[in-house]
């Protein structure tokens, strides 16, 4: 992106639900604090949420939620962990738990 010859507007998506398990003895599981929790370290301190065991998204956020480690993913995208620029800015963030089994949220970061 940088090597390219005019400016661009890009943008860099992880996707995937939040907490959720839809088979097994814990089917049905949502952690709310958990996911929320996972949305404030994802904003604020997103190289000591690439410390957490993958274990630790199984056990806290079900089979299912191992899929957020994708928001950490494009996450590390931005320039503030790259070194090169300030926290981002948080346009947009969403929780909810529809009438289903997944948790669903949104944050759109934009960089400063």
């Amino acid at each position: 992106m940088e090597s390219y010859d005019e400016p661009l507007k890009v943008q860099i998506w992880g996707t995937g639900g939040m907490s959720h398990q839809l088979q097994g003895p814990r089917a049905g599981l949502i952690n709310k604090a958990w996911d929320n929790r996972f949305l404030d370290r994802l904003i604020a301190e997103p190289a000591e949420l690439a410390k957490v065991p993958h274990l630790e998204y199984v056990t806290e956020a079900g089979s299912e939620g191992i899929e957020l480690v994708m928001w950490l993913i494009a996450r590390g995208a931005m320039s503030d962990v790259a070194g090169s620029g300030k926290a981002p800015k948080v346009a947009h963030r969403f929780f909810h738990v529809p009438a289903s089994n997944t948790a669903v949220g949104h944050l759109i970061l934009e960089n400063q």
